[in-house]
């Protein structure tokens, strides 16, 4: 269904460039969110509050809402302010039942609707922006100020390559890190799960942060080189091992039918699912980037 559609039905109205709807004091909006690791977006509606929440308190109000992944942090002008939750309910008045029940948890977390401006605190804004689909009342002046601080940051500190070169070393010991469940599955069974791969970028990801480098948007691309040198090259080193085992070089195992086709049709798997990980892990991991903040910089502007 369209989310023009699924708006009307709902009884949420179009303002400001999104589809809004106040429900016992607390402004919702309706949004198209996607999943990480998903190529598929979903309707969700989304509260954006004054303040942090923090992980209890997320977990109080999924369970009040009683659906798998009901409800989802995000970050909307503050830190992990805001709560996802889905909006798939044919029936007004059930989807009207469930808000209610989360709002319910909303106040008893002494939550409140961000409705000032949340780079200067003041409530007599003169201005709005559209940040993941919710309008947040700001000044324009304040704004201006927060992108220029920014900016210069990401021109002067941001873009420092300090410490780069122990981080991709560190990104290359995660990496290694994260493959090491292959390696041990490998060795004990004499099967290997591709699925396994998906580890790799993240634990690669980690150790770059671990080397304290700046988060750049070209990590992703030493993550995908790293990703790609270590899945490949461990399916590589295995069908060597096999053939030093059998008292053969490898390119002379090569010449063995059978033993080419299994290692092309396990290289195959493997890049193919290499591939599968780093696509999976890409936004998760870009979100922690500065090409996250310079997208995010520029809905604002």
């Amino acid at each position: 269904m369209k989310i023009e559609l699924l708006a009307e039905s709902l009884g949420f109205k179009q303002t400001n460039g999104a589809y809004v709807r106040t429900f016992s004091g607390y402004e919702a909006s309706l949004v198209m969110y996607k999943f990480p690791g998903s190529y598929v977006k979903l309707p969700m509606v989304i509260f954006a509050f004054s303040k942090s929440i923090d992980k209890e308190s997320i977990k109080k109000i999924a369970k009040v809402a009683g659906l798998k992944k009901s409800a989802i942090r995000e970050s909307v002008a503050l830190k992990e302010n805001a709560v996802l939750t889905h909006a798939r309910f044919k029936d007004k008045e059930k989807f009207e039942a469930h808000i209610e029940k989360l709002i319910t948890v909303f106040k008893e977390l002494n939550l409140r609707t961000l409705d000032y401006c949340p780079y200067c605190g003041n409530e007599d804004t003169d201005s709005y922006r559209l940040i993941k689909g919710v309008p947040i009342r700001v000044h324009d002046e304040c704004v201006k100020n927060f992108v220029h601080n920014v900016t210069t940051h990401l021109e002067t500190t941001g873009s420092s390559k300090k410490n780069l070169l122990k981080s991709i070393l560190y990104a290359l010991i995660g990496g290694f890190i994260g493959l090491l469940p292959s390696i041990i599955i490998l060795s004990l069974t004499s099967y290997y799960s591709a699925w396994l791969f998906l580890i790799i970028p993240f634990m690669a990801f980690k150790g770059f942060k671990m080397g304290g480098a700046q988060p750049g948007s070209y990590v992703m691309f030493i993550i995908t080189a790293i990703s790609f040198l270590l899945a490949p090259g461990f399916m590589l080193y295995a069908y060597i091992d096999v053939a030093v085992f059998n008292e053969l070089t490898f390119s002379q195992a090569l010449q063995i039918d059978a033993f080419r086709s299994d290692f092309i049709k396990d290289m195959g798997m493997t890049v193919l699912f290499t591939a599968i990980a780093v696509a999976v892990s890409w936004k998760s991991i870009y979100k922690q980037t500065h090409g996250q903040i310079k997208k995010d910089i520029q809905d604002l502007k």
